[in-house]
């Protein structure tokens, strides 16, 4: 399916105020593979948003150049955006960005590298100076993959951040349908942080874990308001559209979080919380925990419980694994998945909106800086 939609300028880079935006109109491509491109305009999103270190720009037809120390963004005649270089660490293009050979030549001179991807998140390469190829990152990342007391604090963090986004999710709903929502599950995932701190090894951690999980999903069960049943998690070969449609926008969103690991020069298949199997993008699968509940499960209740989603919009594929989306179920869950990745970020406590999108490169920043040893990882749970 070849269709177009219009789509907003999104580019974050490192001081607030210091760069001038204005948003306008884009024309994102198809997304890659057999998935069908969503074919209406999402609400705008926010035009510019600050994030230490990255530039991440996805407005289509635009050009990278360079004005003395700065990177200076435009589109036909209208500048878009005007940041300073000197801090950035890399640069993140989607789709159809050009960049002049000044551009390429000053960044890779100041040691920044730039990754390249589809309009939709899949990752294409990078270009990089020969002083950041990765390899001291990735050694330090499997060095972090062996040492049993980075893993568990890591992945204590990790699931920290997990059960906190089980929380919000539930106090949210807790005010459309009244605490009945809450009670002994509340209780249940409140007792699973305090749990936490005395954690001794990973397979304590996962016993944690799944208690809480159990917990979120039989509340989840009770904020299911669409005609289609939930009884309890269940994950591959689900005959259930529900699970069917969680499974996918995990899915959707580990792939996305995987190609910014690969960008920023780590291996997604060394994780510390997942340990490493095979070719499993085990960092993507750890990274994801802290956003499955507050982005994804949110975005299933909303399209399910509004009717966008139907038990109509599924197909029973048995022989390739149970139920999964249909052509237009697709296409009407990745126009949803893209508006609420491009759209605010709906934290109470946030001082500042944020995308999702900036919020992934921020904690990115996060990712790699506890892989350095400067700080303990932090989810975006707790800010």
């Amino acid at each position: 399916m070849n269709s177009n939609y219009s789509d907003t300028l999104s580019a974050w880079t490192g001081n607030p105020g210091s760069a001038t935006q204005a948003p306008v109109d884009a024309n994102p491509a198809n997304l890659s593979g057999s998935l069908p491109q969503p074919i209406e305009s999402p609400d705008r999103a926010l035009a510019a948003e600050s994030n230490s270190r990255f530039l991440h720009v996805v407005e289509q037809g635009a050009v990278l150049r360079r004005s003395g120390s700065r990177v200076v963004i435009t589109k036909k005649k209208s500048v878009l955006l005007d940041v300073p270089a000197t801090k950035l660490q890399g640069v993140l293009l989607y789709g159809n960005i050009q960049v002049s050979t000044q551009c390429f030549r000053n960044l890779l001179d100041e040691g920044v590298w730039l990754s390249f991807f589809s309009r939709n998140g899949f990752y294409k390469g990078r270009l990089q100076p020969p002083a950041e190829r990765g390899g001291k990152l990735r050694q330090s990342q499997w060095e972090r993959s062996r040492n049993p007391e980075f893993c568990l604090q890591f992945a204590r963090s990790v699931v920290h951040g997990k059960i906190l986004g089980q929380k919000e999710v539930a106090a949210a709903y807790a005010k459309n349908y009244l605490a009945e929502t809450l009670s002994e599950g509340h209780r249940s995932m409140t007792d699973s942080l305090e749990r936490l701190g005395s954690v001794k090894d990973l397979e304590e951690l996962r016993g944690i874990e799944g208690s809480a999980t159990r917990a979120y999903f039989e509340r989840f069960r009770r904020w299911n308001r669409s005609e289609m049943p939930f009884e309890g998690r269940e994950k591959r070969g689900t005959g259930n559209p529900i699970n069917a449609l969680l499974n996918f926008g995990y899915g959707v969103v580990i792939r996305e979080l995987e190609g910014l690991i690969e960008a920023a020069g780590l291996d997604p298949s060394v994780g510390f919380y997942h340990q490493p199997d095979n070719d499993r993008p085990s960092l993507a699968c750890d990274w994801i925990e802290e956003f499955r509940h507050p982005l994804v499960d949110r975005l299933v209740l909303k399209v399910i419980n509004n009717g966008i989603i139907k038990v109509d919009d599924f197909e029973d594929r048995e022989e390739k694994g149970g139920l999964r989306l249909g052509q237009e179920g697709l296409r009407k869950f990745l126009k949803a998945y893209e508006k609420t990745l491009v759209g605010c970020r709906s934290k109470e406590d946030a001082e500042t909106p944020k995308s999702w999108r900036s919020v992934f490169l921020h904690q990115l920043g996060r990712l790699l800086d506890s892989l350095t040893g400067k700080v303990v990882y932090r989810t975006h749970m707790e800010e």
